[in-house]
């Protein structure tokens, strides 16, 4: 962010850009700084146990899905780096809104479960509650396993 704060485009962008780029590094990053303060940084974050379920029932997991049940995957998950079923530098719905000090960066963190009304035109393919997928062992892995987003955003089992 700190070198590209010009749309590319025009001929004055580039020169522009030129310029900005001739300032010392420090420069660019203090105005970096000072454009990413102006935006306004939101994000949402998700239930971990109805998230893990989401992700177990994704279309891109069909063939997990046909090689574990949901006990197994559960367990894969306590095991793997993130929630992702591909790789991710994030482990915690937390690693998205903070800085590499743990400084809350976003200015807004909304909740998945509060989109209902926003989304009631969009289908839920899933047939069952994400409760519903859960026994009382695998609930606590989830529990333990993201114990960070649970605390941080106050989440609690069947919210």
């Amino acid at each position: 962010m700190e070198s590209y704060w010009v749309i590319r485009g025009g001929r004055k962008d580039r020169i522009m850009e030129w310029l900005y780029l001739m300032l010392p590094a420090e420069r660019r990053k203090e105005r970096g700084r000072q454009q990413f303060e102006s935006y306004f940084k939101f994000g949402f974050v998700r239930n971990p146990w109805d998230r893990v379920v989401s992700l177990y029932e994704r279309n891109e997991a069909v063939r997990m899905r046909q090689q574990m049940n949901f006990e197994e995957f559960v367990r894969w998950i306590q095991y793997s780096s993130s929630t992702c079923v591909h790789s991710s530098p994030h482990r915690y719905q937390l690693d998205w809104f903070v800085d590499a000090d743990g400084k809350m960066l976003a200015d807004f963190i909304g909740r998945f479960e509060r989109l209902q009304e926003d989304w009631a035109t969009r289908a839920n393919p899933r047939l069952r509650d994400y409760t519903e997928y859960y026994t009382a062992e695998t609930q606590n892995i989830i529990k333990e396993k993201f114990r960070v987003d649970i605390e941080t955003f106050n989440y609690r089992f069947g919210e």
